[in-house]
């Protein structure tokens, strides 16, 4: 724990890694609530790709956190959520 917790005062030390900070955490935040919509409304990955006209490997990809949503993603994923 305390290797995890000098990694991320590593990270926050400086301005662009306080930047990159704070973007990891806004993508992980919007996934997260996602991720929790998804399983409110009862919506699979394959669902929600077919909604988006993406493949479900790409909705995958963006609840793993393995590519950053540009802000017009994020937009389209939240109105085929309804939100």
């Amino acid at each position: 724990m305390s290797d995890f917790l000098g990694q991320v005062d590593d990270l926050v030390s400086d301005e662009s890694g306080q930047a990159e900070y704070g973007h990891e955490i806004a993508i992980s935040a919007f996934t997260n609530e996602v991720a929790r919509l998804m399983d409110e409304q009862g919506v699979s990955q394959s669902e929600l790709a077919r909604r988006l006209g993406v493949s479900r490997a790409r909705v995958s990809q963006l609840l793993q956190h393995k590519s950053s949503p540009t802000l017009r993603t994020m937009v389209d994923v939240a109105a085929a959520l309804g939100c």
